[in-house]
């Protein structure tokens, strides 16, 4: 059995099933967004210690979405990348709150990330700024802020 059947499978039964039922669909940006220091909201704003990011899960027939917003701050911009990714379930999609903070986390999150990290390079390549270093994958989990599915 692979690691990766290893973690969900004691994650919970209910995930497990969840993660063997589900298929990536597609990844949708919402929003690229990147200011130079000086111009507009930035010079009136102090870099954070590190990126601010959100995430939302939501449900429905058969579909699962996650959404990811990340905010950042820096000496010379701010950058905002926010994606969603889509996910296809065949048969029953769990209302189980763990069953669905544990899919956020351990796919939703884990697919959109490196799409957000590569934009946030390329937007600082493309407004001339020094390109952040953002943290991998496992620091960023420790740092999410929920949000419903209202959102």
């Amino acid at each position: 059995m692979t690691t990766k059947r290893e973690r969900a499978r004691s994650a919970g039964p209910q995930l497990a099933e969840l993660i063997g039922k589900a298929e990536l669909q597609d990844v949708t940006f919402l929003e690229l967004h990147a200011v130079r220091e000086g111009i507009e909201e930035t010079s009136q704003v102090e870099p954070a210690e590190g990126p601010n990011m959100k995430v939302w899960y939501r449900a429905e027939g058969g579909q699962i979405q996650v959404r990811c917003r990340l905010d950042l701050h820096t000496l010379e911009a701010h950058f905002v990348a926010d994606a969603v990714a889509d996910f296809s379930i065949a048969g029953d999609v769990p209302s189980e709150e763990s069953t669905q903070a544990g899919f956020t986390q351990r796919i939703g999150v884990a697919v959109i990330y490196p799409y957000l990290r590569e934009s946030v390079h390329g937007l600082a390549q493309k407004i001339g700024v020094e390109p952040p270093m953002l943290s991998l994958i496992a620091q960023a989990l420790n740092k999410l802020q929920p949000m419903t599915s209202d959102s």
